[in-house]
């Protein structure tokens, strides 16, 4: 019954993108598409790279803060295979297999998933914070200014614990030692060895500092990315900081288990926020497809590199592309 619910939860966002489509111009939809600015998509497609030395340099950061030492290119086409696994499973999960490919080549599995959920969690932080622009875009459209500051405060508190969760070692310990134990008892042993690999990851402000800016790097390329598809269509009267506040939404909305691949939920932020400046309906439709366009780009790339990393194989392999073994203890590299 659950997986059945969990399933029609899924099925919201490709609804409403059916309802979108009953409703719209599909010669219009054709006609934008087709005089849509080629070279913006070409550019944004070839701006993958940087984009993803820059994510996965974060992710070696992180490993090594935790004893782990991965070698950059290696680093990469994981980061790649991960990005592939997560935007075909629900809610980014498979992202999460970034962790059992480094168990599978020799490196303890623990602090690996750590790693990952900890990359995730500065993604969702930055975009976090850049979403408040889209409540601001949006807010001509709220019901009221009441609505618009509750939404405000709400991803603020929001941002606040995740970062105090990731830094404050007290509150931390808390939460993982009293507080989730009496809500899910039976993951006790699994919280206990979470708070014990935190307590590995020393973040210090110099750390934090250059993590903050390799997650504010990757997320400038990410928004450049996306502007260029706005460019592609002739978006151009749309404030660049509309453009970076919706699109972070939607990267913070896409998370929660209400689509697949984020199909319907782009739908619902774009048409209502273009409308405001002038824009049908079916232009808003056509950018969604094109930042889909971005996520099928990834799923192509990471699917042929991980034709060169399947699960299953073995230490071995990953010494011989670069990887050095985990030293001895946590944290003992990168200090």
């Amino acid at each position: 019954m659950r997986t059945l619910l969990r399933w029609l939860l899924r099925l919201i966002g490709p609804a409403l993108l059916l309802l979108f489509l009953v409703t719209a111009d599909l010669n219009r939809l054709w006609e934008i598409l087709r005089d849509a600015a080629l070279w913006p998509i070409v550019v944004s497609l070839l701006l993958l790279p940087p984009f993803l030395i820059i994510k996965s340099y974060r992710w070696v950061r992180l490993l090594r803060e935790m004893g782990l030492n991965l070698s950059l290119p290696t680093a990469c086409a994981l980061y790649m295979v991960g990005i592939f696994y997560g935007a075909t499973t629900p809610g980014q999960a498979g992202d999460l297999l970034k962790a059992v490919y480094l168990r599978d080549r020799g490196q303890p599995v623990a602090p690996a998933l750590l790693s990952v959920v900890l990359d995730r969690l500065c993604d969702l932080l930055v975009m976090a914070a850049l979403a408040t622009l889209g409540i601001f875009a949006l807010g001509r459209l709220l019901p009221s200014r009441e609505l618009q500051a509750a939404l405000v405060v709400a991803m603020g508190a929001s941002m606040i614990a995740l970062t105090t969760f990731i830094v404050a070692r007290g509150p931390r310990q808390w939460a993982l030692t009293v507080a989730l134990p009496r809500l899910a008892p039976r993951l006790r042993d699994s919280l206990d060895r979470w708070n014990s690999q935190l307590a590995s990851l020393h973040l210090r402000p110099a750390l934090i500092g250059e993590i903050g800016l390799l997650s504010l790097g990757s997320a400038f390329f990410t928004f450049v990315r996306l502007w260029l598809l706005f460019l592609a269509l002739g978006l151009v009267n749309v404030p660049l900081y509309v453009v970076v506040g919706t699109s972070a939404l939607v990267a913070v909305l896409q998370v929660l288990p209400i689509s697949i691949g984020g199909v319907g939920v782009r739908e619902v932020v774009f048409i209502p926020v273009l409308a405001a400046y002038g824009h049908e309906p079916e232009k808003a439709i056509t950018l969604s497809a094109l930042f889909l366009l971005i996520n099928v780009e990834h799923i192509i790339v990471g699917f042929i590199v991980s034709l060169w990393f399947p699960l299953g194989k073995g230490g071995g392999e990953l010494a011989r592309l670069g990887a050095d073994p985990a030293p001895d203890g946590p944290g003992a590299a990168g200090r």
